[in-house]
């Protein structure tokens, strides 16, 4: 994969390569498609997976899904199996990789990073256009494929969770909710354009971007991070809801911390993962709490008003 995205980043033109995915028993497989495009001159590239349901016309919804520091769309990919999610829920997903070194390495080819505003790695420094990135390829995608505008989310993993509050800070036009693990709010001055859907999920033992947020910038970030549920109750406080949150067990080892009430049909949910390190659950430490489909049927229960 990094050799083939080497030689696609030579090409600031649209590129599109379609890849048939294995079988999966008992489901029906999409298919993945590797695509690049150029934002103001600079060759960008992501990952889109089309499920077997996108070959008709009726509108999919969209999930750009943003990787961790130091990963890439591949990674991504494995890490959340949001692709099989599509497939057997219905819609579209993209995976983006981020911004690299200057002259990356040999080791260093594959990681990406995003600018998050205050964080993270490389895209900071270079003062990357993730955001205008981002939306070019939610408007590529639109034009190419049949999507329900009123349903587009973004869900990130740590560094790709500080973007995705970056996207809903500064591109709620867009996106009708995002989905954060293991991140916070990094953008110096957020100012968002409408109410935005949140869940937010978080483990308590989280020591990379810690539950309780750093008082200098010594989180593995390299950025000064808030706790959590400071994030979380900004949110809640834009988007017109209640100021308290309702606690509850969802499943064992699993806190729910829903903020009622919010405006213009939107939600906000902060699930505290107890003893939880910093990782996207998959139900494997957490029995009955996997990530992806929980965030899912968060965004399915959300679109657009």
């Amino acid at each position: 994969m990094i050799r083939r995205l080497a030689q696609a980043l030579m090409f600031p033109a649209i590129a599109v390569l379609a890849l048939s995915l294995p079988a999966v028993p008992g489901r029906a497989a999409g298919t993945d498609v590797e695509a690049t495009l150029a934002v103001d001159g600079v060759p960008r590239s992501y990952i889109l997976h089309l499920p077997p349901t996108a070959t008709g016309h009726s509108p999919l919804p969209l999930v750009v899904v943003l990787h961790g520091g130091g990963a890439n769309a591949d990674s991504a990919i494995a890490l959340t199996g949001f692709s099989a999610e599509a497939d057997a829920e219905g819609f579209i997903v993209a995976y983006p990789n981020g911004t690299g070194r200057a002259k990356p390495t040999a080791e260093t080819a594959g990681q990406f990073s995003w600018n998050a505003g205050d964080c993270c790695g490389a895209a900071m420094r270079q003062e990357a256009d993730d955001v205008g990135f981002l939306r070019t390829l939610v408007s590529t995608v639109e034009q190419e494929r049949a999507v329900d505008r009123h349903r587009i989310y973004a869900a990130g993993f740590s560094a790709g969770g500080m973007m995705a509050y970056r996207l809903a800070c500064e591109a709620g036009d867009i996106f009708a909710g995002i989905a954060v693990v293991s991140g916070a709010v990094l953008v110096p001055s957020c100012v968002p354009s409408r109410p935005v859907s949140v869940i937010h999920i978080h483990g308590t033992d989280d020591t990379a971007v810690p539950f309780d947020g750093t008082a200098e910038r010594e989180s593995s970030a390299r950025a000064k991070c808030p706790p959590g549920r400071d994030s979380v109750a900004f949110w809640a406080a834009f988007d017109g809801c209640r100021t308290k949150p309702v606690t509850r067990d969802s499943v064992t080892g699993i806190k729910a911390e829903d903020y009622p009430d919010c405006k213009a049909g939107t939600a906000v949910r902060f699930d505290v993962v107890e003893g939880g390190i910093h990782a996207w659950p998959d139900g494997t430490d957490t029995p009955g709490f996997a990530a992806t489909p929980h965030i899912w049927h968060f965004f399915a229960d959300h679109p657009r008003l």
